[in-house]
């Protein structure tokens, strides 16, 4: 479904990306700590990219002053040439499948975290994509209602039959959605596997990650910075 290949990418001084290279298998659930990104396309390619692909950004990204109906309709205006009619039963379908349609009128500010959350997710499944790209799908909720859109994330990619890709720092969400796992450090994959045998992993980085330690390599470069300040 997705594939990298020596992925390079660099902001001044910073590698982001060093070769990183990382295969991602149809209606595969992976869980990934780092970011990507999609650059140097035209417009016109980039939209059909798109088409493609749903994406729920980390704090929903819903336009404030469009209520719900009109934000889960505008990858279908912006992308499609359907009618109003056609575009309207979409909407119903997909707001019914996060346990939204009720919702329609509402304004974004009269939604909670975990409802604005659920809108994001119907308006990234409009279009029907191949790929689903989540980053920090639980930031900003608490336990419960996190738990609620992992299990929601896995439901509706299964129904949906849809690969999809997680950024997240919250290792009790990454557990709960991934089918594999990979570590992002320093620009490139330094694991990829299982959630199971990611738990037993060897790799210091990965077993500090996942701990939470403030002993092990993730820090080391950082105090060393503070202290020769």
């Amino acid at each position: 479904m997705v594939e990298l290949r020596d992925v390079c990418m660099q902001f001044e001084d910073k590698k982001v990306l060093d070769g990183c290279s990382l295969k991602v298998e149809p209606e595969e659930r992976l869980v990934v700590m780092g970011q990507f990104e999609i650059t140097g396309l035209s417009r016109r390619k980039l939209q059909r990219v798109r088409q493609h692909i749903g994406m729920v950004y980390q704090y929903s990204a819903l336009l404030s002053s469009r209520t719900v109906r009109d934000n889960v309709a505008l990858p279908l205006e912006e992308l499609t040439d359907k009618s109003r009619a056609e575009i309207d039963k979409i909407i119903d379908e997909k707001l019914d499948l996060v346990g939204m349609k009720d919702s329609k009128e509402l304004l974004p500010d009269e939604l909670s975290g975990g409802m604005r959350k659920r809108v994001a997710l119907a308006r990234a499944l409009v279009l029907e994509p191949e790929l689903l790209l989540l980053d920090e799908p639980s930031a900003g909720l608490d336990p419960v209602i996190a738990s609620v859109i992992d299990e929601l994330i896995i439901s509706l990619s299964e129904k949906s039959k849809v690969t999809s890709i997680t950024v997240t720092h919250e290792m009790e969400s990454a557990f709960r959605i991934a089918t594999r796992m990979a570590m992002l450090y320093q620009g490139k994959i330094i694991e990829e596997g299982e959630p199971e045998a990611f738990k037993q992993s060897k790799n210091p980085v990965v077993a500090q990650f996942i701990s939470g330690s403030t002993e092990g390599p993730i820090l080391e470069g950082s105090v060393d910075a503070i202290t020769k300040k």
